[in-house]
């Protein structure tokens, strides 16, 4: 949690007043300049971050507090559309749409770049990507140009052309989001009633969300960013912020790519705070990429017993993995594929994974709150060998989860994953790995980041940036119950390797 607009739509909203004839303009690019209508202060601040923490603690201790008192009743009992659906339902549908050349499909759709663009859409992962590789340059950039909302969310397009399209939407999506905030508030001196409190607080969360997205894909910022950034996906439909994924470094290239997968109450809103960890995951390899995927709408804290956003998420995520298999097949790449999960996303992640085999080669779940029980670890379609799990002894809010919900724990060791450490240790060259203190993955702001699974340092990022590139042998504090502990050699080779000043065998001691 990083914005106080998390938690927007659920507050009442204050007197907000509009000046007549407010210019909205926007031009990508360049500056922000405020339209002139007076919000409150909330509106505008970010939380610090030990005020986000309590922010976050408070909201979810309300929720467990009506829970347990009978306030909010839990139930297991499977949702009218889980009872009737298999793993199998949230794999990505099948296409009715015949397989075609690149040479058919242009001539097919000759001055008719509308259907054309709606054909794609319609298409498989597998029929996009191989019919992009083969395209022109130049009919790649009317398809582009002419309907970025499709193409910038097609699986199996490159992605820096999913990203270009998607920041040619920006301007527009703010310049629409502006007129809507003022239709709501001109002529009224004040929002009256819950609905309409409730509806402006959504629309001014959207309204930040945008202002957020202009501002970081601006060509100023891109110029200035030190990691590559991709707006890769850009899904605005709906009242709420815009659903998106961001890939740092280049997906279209790289040897490992991973697919972060965050929890509860995460949106567009915290994608400063989600990138930070995504960019420390990066930094493991300049061969990497990795996909932050905010792609549904996440449970609040009253949400998480239930297993409903993981379904309604479960095939958006797969369609993710399915596209990117497609791509890297399409493209002759042979790289390798993580999920990495935290929290709730476990739960999402896991479904997809069982939907079908996207070939993944790891999936690591951090602070689990609970695996569905109808999934089991053999049903991922990830070797099982590659399946890890972490939670740290500090993070009693996985464990609440796991209870409320009736979900499995999957880091004990009877639900088969390789079980990795984050309560911090000390390397063999001396380097000590922090603990995580808690149960965010990050923090509100970079200081507030140290101790969370993501955060700088810790012995969690530690693990994951050598699981999701290639080097588990040299995970330190491991247990698996289907394979020997790594010998401390390949432990101490990998260390060397990757930090010029490590000497001796990694793990030695434990806190």
């Amino acid at each position: 949690m990083t914005s106080v607009f998390a938690d927007a739509a659920s507050r009442s909203v204050p007197r907000l007043t509009l000046a007549a004839g407010t210019d909205a303009s926007f031009t990508l690019g360049s500056s922000w300049t405020a339209p002139r209508w007076t919000a409150p202060e909330w509106t505008r601040r970010r939380l610090s971050g030990a005020r986000a923490t309590l922010v976050k603690t408070v909201v979810i201790a309300a929720a467990v507090t009506a829970i347990l008192a009978g306030v909010v009743t839990v139930t297991h009992v499977p949702t009218a559309t889980s009872t009737t659906s298999s793993a199998a339902d949230f794999a990505p549908a099948a296409s009715t749409v015949p397989t075609m050349t690149a040479t058919q499909f242009t001539t097919a759709f000759a001055g008719d770049l509308s259907a054309a663009a709606t054909t794609l859409g319609a298409m498989s992962a597998t029929q996009v990507a191989t019919l992009w590789t083969e395209f022109t340059p130049g009919y790649r950039a009317l398809l582009m140009t002419g309907f970025p909302a499709i193409i910038g969310n097609l699986e199996g397009v490159a992605y820096t052309d999913r990203a270009t399209a998607n920041v040619s939407r920006l301007a527009g999506l703010l310049a629409d989001t502006e007129a809507t905030y003022r239709s709501m508030t001109t002529g009224a001196d004040q929002v009256d009633g819950e609905t309409a409190s409730s509806a402006l607080a959504t629309t001014l969360s959207r309204l930040e969300a945008i202002k957020l997205l202009v501002e970081r894909y601006s060509p100023t910022a891109a110029a200035t960013r030190l990691q590559p950034e991709y707006l890769v996906s850009l899904q605005a439909a709906g009242s709420g912020p815009p659903r998106v994924a961001v890939a740092v470094g280049d997906v279209d290239v790289a040897t490992y790519v991973t697919v972060l997968v965050p929890g509860m109450n995460s949106s567009a809103l915290e994608l400063d705070d989600y990138l930070r960890g995504a960019k420390r995951i990066q930094t493991a390899s300049p061969d990497s990429a990795v996909i932050l995927w905010i792609g549904a709408h996440s449970p609040s804290a009253l949400e998480v017993p239930s297993n409903d956003r993981a379904i309604e998420g479960a095939p958006l995520l797969a369609a993710v993995l399915a596209g990117y298999d497609a791509f890297r097949t399409a493209r002759g790449l042979a790289s390798q594929l993580s999920v990495v999960a935290h929290s709730y996303g476990t739960a999402t992640a896991s479904l997809a994974l069982a939907s079908a085999d996207y070939h993944v080669d790891n999936f690591v779940m951090l602070g689990s709150a609970g695996i569905p029980t109808t999934v089991s670890i053999d049903d991922l379609h990830v070797p099982v060998s590659r399946v890890y799990a972490s939670q740290a002894s500090a993070d009693t809010l996985a464990g609440l989860g796991q209870v409320l919900s009736g979900r499995a724990n999957p880091a004990v060791s009877s639900w088969g994953a390789t079980v990795f450490g984050s309560d911090g240790l000390t390397l063999g060259d001396g380097e000590r790995l922090g603990a995580v203190n808690g149960h965010n993955a990050v923090g509100s702001d970079n200081s507030d980041d140290k101790g969370k699974y993501l955060g700088p340092a810790t012995e969690s990022l530690y693990a994951i940036q050598r699981i999701v590139t290639g080097k588990s042998y040299a995970v330190p504090d491991i247990t698996s119950p289907t394979a020997a502990r790594p010998s401390a050699a390949g432990v101490a080779s990998d260390v060397t390797a990757s930090s010029p000043s490590a000497t001796a065998a990694a793990l030695v001691s434990t806190p």
